[in-house]
């Protein structure tokens, strides 16, 4: 059997100025928190999800709900489902929470959360379409709110060929 590692560069979870990657790996998460020193590097992987991690695509929102933590955004590849998960205190992530549906990987490849383009505070998310176009969906003041609402198109055509975003 083989398996793939995927790696997100999440932001600084242990809140020890220094940031830290997620990977996920024979259907686990790991957190592999960044190590102070002359030369970036991480420390040994720390468990911190036991299942159900081979179907998620993850990608990094910072802090949407603004309470001083970074949060997890995960997509289930099977039913386009956008799960939040919100930073604790320990460098964990707290249970999924629904944020969103119409996420499958065929109306939107790939998604990304990015940083607050439109300068309100808020990080913002980044989706290809399966029309080959890029949408832009502009982050809310509470992650509670419905991300897949309305999306803004910035890109036309092309981004179909586009392997990966981040």
């Amino acid at each position: 059997m083989r398996s793939t590692a995927r790696i997100v560069g999440i932001g600084d979870t242990t809140l020890d100025g220094s940031p830290d990657l997620l990977a996920t790996y024979n259907d686990k998460l790991y957190r592999y928190a960044g190590a102070s020193g002359p030369a970036p590097s991480v420390s040994a992987p720390l468990l911190i999800g036991t299942g159900g991690w081979n179907v998620m695509t993850l990608t990094a929102p910072g802090d949407p709900n603004r309470d001083g933590r970074v949060d997890l955004l995960a997509r289930d590849t099977r039913d386009g489902i956008l799960y939040s998960y919100f930073g604790q205190s320990n460098g964990t992530f707290s249970d999924l929470s629904e944020f969103g549906h119409g996420y499958t990987v065929t109306t939107r490849p790939l998604i990304a959360g990015g940083a607050d383009a439109d300068r309100n505070g808020v990080a913002d998310m980044w989706a290809t379409a399966g029309d080959g176009s890029l949408k832009f969906y502009k982050g809310g003041a509470d992650i509670h709110g419905p991300i897949d609402g309305t999306s803004i198109e910035v890109g036309t055509g092309g981004w179909g060929a586009i392997k990966s975003i981040s």
